[in-house]
């Protein structure tokens, strides 16, 4: 499928949510209650003014002021100290721990005990007890702390970001079928909507056969038609599941796989992507990646028992409507399970997969078949049509000789499985509705999502999905004009002048270093809104109605086929540097360090990210930012990496690179192990380079408005607080928390800004305050 083809280059550009500290230290020593009672009349004085520590420690007779806290005296006294708390409600409900009863609680605490338990605000050990008489640390203390100040949401001086956006996540709702809500996704939404008038006014219409608006027209159709999808069931992979179930060596199963491949570009045990070859990026190279796992790295690893009988459940089913009894499906569900549990163990890390260093093992032919001591994988190439490769670039060396290890007779039987649920997951959601409810059903288990899609929401999905190459230039003329274009344009000028500026600047890197680093500034591609030339791939194929002998099924799999040859035919060839590697109305901004190019589609250049008549401070905060943050991409953990050709060429003085490496550890330091939700912690080193880009990309559109006259720090400020609003499942944050590069929403806001004396001035941040970090502390890279 085009979807498998463009993966890889999806995963490795870089894309786009004190003295009362919020940010835990595991190995700080136990609180004295002295140290409580001294944090709580700093921490709460904004919410009871004038408390006192004679309130907070009435009835401890003696506070023994020098003693560890308990743990259960601690939370009664904060109990005290902040008062009536509000009920939970919206995000604030999503994200709360509720319904648990402390077995451990003294009577003479239960009262506050149960107030905090009720405002979602106390997490408790897996057997149930609170920890009442544990010891707790000040970090510990702090982060139950500044999970009140979140419920409370009235100051921003302690927490920015909800204090900003208290009332749109008190009011916050995700969408039937979503995963979270925010800007980003109502955003999507309305995108989503303008797509579905352009498709509403083509539908049910007649237009002459071959033209742009018949096969819109006709591919919706039968997206929509439901009743003949229906009555399909199966049968249009039928063959494909007979010829896998039918495969009685490895050999014979690789055969049925090739066929699939030949006929729809999709294969089940062999994944591979075209793009630049990262050492020599003007030229397109092939890549391998392995065997595909359905459930991330960390689930597999901890045996998350929630994920992993979900995922068995889900692929049982499949394989339940692929034909097979029920015990032998939940069986080969199970073996599948342990298989890629054994891949998923020896696979990359998250924050590996973006490391040139890590993803770039070149093979020559020879070398990758013998990686495959049953297969000829010569001839799998030749099948496939990617022969002409001079190598082939593992990206996951571990988790390839792994897979080919596993591909041997004796595992045939799982491996037979493994290809139909490969198959099965990979194409029900153009099948009959029992695929698809599967597939909701292990959504609504592992991520917490709740109600479904209606039919038109799908098929407008699947056209958008499908039917891009046309549908995105309607969607440009109607939603995107020349003026916005060239304003954009004339911002992303502005801004990567400030950041020549701001390298030059630099007092830790040398003069060799910067004009390289302003060497990759001044080629940098710049694409805005559209490609200068669009896409024909759509011109080659036919779409048909079910009436004339088409399905959705056929209509989907013609496109992506003609997508993926047009991909293999560019093996070997030059990179088209001008080419998209996103749709035109995605809203997300992307840096491609292959191309050393930063795209920001016209998708997202729409309010609240960018509005041509918007304030220049509030459109800074926002699209600004963003346009920084895509910039500092060239330039973060990964990207540096790169040179101004997008080759992976040391481009760095040694003595240069050993201080961007400790400014980097300063960063995982800063950004680690702050709470996102109740006991789910942001990684420091899996987010690092999306926090270079996002420090970076706050600084260099910081300085662009410092610069105005007058400027108006709080619309920038709020703007941004504002721009990464968003909510989602407590589920699906915990998963994030494992597996995304980028920090959670809200510590992208309150984290980054705090390093920007502009936010302390405009707002009187003060020692004390939640948001105040000592200068310092503070961190700062480009």
């Amino acid at each position: 499928m085009k979807k498998k083809f463009l993966s890889l280059f999806m995963a490795i550009i870089m894309v786009l949510s004190v003295s009362v500290s919020v940010y835990a230290d595991e190995t700080s020593p136990p609180a004295t209650r002295g140290e409580i009672v001294k944090t709580l009349l700093m921490a709460a004085d904004a919410y009871q003014p004038g408390i006192n520590k004679e309130y907070v420690m009435q009835g401890f007779n003696d506070l023994r002021e020098n003693e560890p806290a308990k743990k259960v005296e601690a939370l009664v006294m904060l109990s005290r100290a902040f008062g009536e708390l509000p009920e939970p409600v919206g995000n604030d409900l999503r994200s709360g721990t509720f319904g648990v009863e402390f077995t451990d609680v003294p009577a003479w605490a239960k009262k506050d005990i149960d107030k905090l338990a009720k405002a979602g605000v106390l997490t408790g050990k897996p057997d149930g007890t609170l920890g009442a008489n544990d010891n707790i640390t000040i970090d510990e203390f702090q982060n139950i702390i500044a999970r009140v100040w979140t419920l409370k949401g009235s100051h921003l001086n302690d927490d920015f970001y909800e204090a900003i956006n208290k009332e749109w996540l008190n009011k916050s709702t995700i969408l039937a079928g979503e995963i979270m809500g925010g800007v980003f996704p109502e955003l999507h939404k309305q995108n989503n909507n303008k797509i579905e008038k352009i498709i509403d006014e083509l539908a049910g219409k007649q237009f002459t056969e071959g033209t742009k608006e018949q096969k819109i027209a006709d591919f919706y159709a039968t997206a929509l038609d439901t009743k003949n999808r229906n009555k399909q069931g199966i049968e249009p992979i039928q063959k494909y599941v007979k010829d896998i179930d039918g495969a009685k060596t490895i050999d014979e199963l690789v055969q049925a796989d090739l066929t699939l491949e030949k006929e729809l570009g999709l294969s089940s045990l062999f994944s591979f992507a075209i793009m630049g070859d990262a050492k020599n990026s003007s030229e397109n190279a092939l890549y391998y990646t392995g065997l595909a796992t359905g459930l991330d790295k960390n689930s597999f690893i901890t045996e998350d028992e929630k994920a992993k009988k979900a995922y068995i459940q889900y692929m049982a089913k499949l394989l339940v409507s692929s034909g097979e009894k029920e015990s032998a499906a939940k069986a080969h569900a199970e073996k599948i399970y342990g298989m890629e549990k054994s891949l998923a163990s020896v696979s990359l890390e998250p924050h590996e997969q973006g490391d040139v260093n890590k993803y770039y093992n070149p093979y020559t032919i020879e070398q990758f078949d013998d990686m495959f001591k049953t297969i000829d994988m010569k001839q799998v190439l030749k099948s496939m049509k990617v022969d002409s490769a001079n190598k082939v670039i593992v990206i996951d060396e571990k988790l390839a000789q792994k897979g080919a290890e596993l591909l041997n007779e004796a595992n045939l039987d799982v491996l037979k499985a493994y290809s139909k649920v490969q198959l099965l997951s990979a194409t029900g959601g153009l099948l009959s509705d029992e695929f698809r409810d599967a597939a909701n059903e292990f959504s609504a288990t592992l991520y917490g999502v709740t109600g479904e899609k209606t039919d038109q929401e799908i098929a407008v999905a699947k056209t958008t999905g499908t039917m891009g190459g046309y549908l995105e230039q309607m969607f440009a003329e109607k939603h995107f004009s020349p003026e916005a274009k060239k304003d954009v344009e004339q911002m992303v000028e502005k801004l990567i002048a400030t950041y020549e500026e701001r390298i030059k600047s630099l007092d830790w890197m040398s003069e060799t270093t910067k004009d390289k680093a302003i060497k990759k500034l001044d080629t940098m591609i710049v694409k805005i809104g559209y490609p200068d030339k669009w896409d024909t791939t759509l011109d080659k194929v036919a779409i048909k109605t079910y009436d004339e002998g088409g399905s959705l099924f056929s209509n989907t799999f013609t496109v992506n086929k003609a997508y993926i040859d047009n991909t293999k035919a560019k093996l070997g060839k030059p990179v088209d540097r001008t080419e998209w590697g996103t749709s035109v109305y995605t809203v997300n901004a992307f840096y491609n360090p292959l191309n050393n190019e930063i795209t920001f589609p016209a998708g997202i250049l729409q309010a609240p990210f960018y509005d041509i008549n918007a304030k220049p401070e509030e459109n800074y905060g926002a699209i600004g930012m963003i346009i920084g943050h895509e910039i500092s991409h060239a330039f973060d953990n990964n990207g540096s990496a790169y040179d101004e050709n997008g080759n992976a060429n040391n481009w760095w003085t040694e003595e240069d690179f050993e201080k961007f490496k400790e400014k980097n550890q300063e960063l995982i330091e800063f950004y680690n192990n702050i709470e996102i939700i109740p006991g789910v912690l942001n990684d420091g080193q899996l987010t690092l380079s999306e926090n270079v880009a996002d420090l970076g990309g706050m600084a260099a559109s910081l300085q662009v408005v410092s610069n105005m006259s007058n400027p108006d720090y709080k619309a920038y400020f709020e703007s941004n607080a504002e721009m990464w609003k968003s909510t989602t499942t407590k589920e699906f944050a915990a998963i994030l928390s494992k597996n995304d590069v980028h920090s959670a929403n809200k510590i992208r806001v309150n984290r980054t800004i705090v390093n920007f004396q502009q936010f302390y001035d405009a707002y009187g941040i003060k020692p004390g305050d939640g948001m105040y970090v000592a200068p310092e502390d503070r961190v700062s890279i480009w």
